[in-house]
């Protein structure tokens, strides 16, 4: 996926058409229990910081809000790599330092709620990074969850040229279903 300018956006929904609509996605509600594994390789990137979103991964909840739950690439604070983002993570916190021009793996262990009683365990390259339990991974006027892969950024913010390569998106019941190989 590739954004030049002032570009803001380049997603797929996981189960989608590519077409942009929920419709006969894979759809998550209050007590669904996955594992979801995903591979990335960053070729260029322009980072984010604090009021410029540049999100890879996003839980999101199928009212007009932001996600719960995603995972941002920022520059911010001297810790540039992976950030959370959302209410159900804690805010926007850094994570873990991320090299470009090498492949990187992300298992997510979730519980979905909206009502406070949810979890996540968050690995990268096989490695727990961050987890939390009793949270919402979906905000409070949702009714269910998707997830979106990608890049959505605000390119007014951080314009110039990223590109990013997404691979083996995989959905399991299992961290062993969904790790890549």
């Amino acid at each position: 996926m590739v954004l030049t300018g002032s570009q803001n956006r380049s997603e797929l929904i996981f189960g989608g058409n590519g077409g942009g609509s929920t419709s006969g996605t894979v759809k998550f509600a209050e007590g669904d229990e996955y594992y979801y594994g995903f591979s990335f390789y960053i070729d260029s990137m322009v980072y984010g910081k604090p009021g410029a979103h540049n999100l890879i991964m996003q839980f999101k909840g199928n009212d007009s809000g932001s996600p719960g739950f995603g995972l941002m690439l920022w520059d911010y604070q001297g810790h540039r790599g992976l950030w959370s983002h959302g209410q159900g993570m804690g805010g926007d916190r850094f994570l873990a330092p991320i090299a470009e021009h090498e492949w990187h793996d992300v298992v997510i262990h979730f519980e979905v709620s909206r009502v406070g009683a949810g979890s996540y365990e968050l690995y990268l390259d096989g490695a727990l990074i961050d987890a939390r339990s009793q949270t919402s991974m979906l905000v409070s006027g949702a009714t269910y969850g998707y997830i979106k892969d990608g890049l959505y950024r605000n390119g007014g913010k951080i314009p110039g040229t990223s590109e990013i390569r997404l691979d083996a998106a995989r959905l399991g019941t299992s961290f062993s279903s969904v790790a890549a190989s």
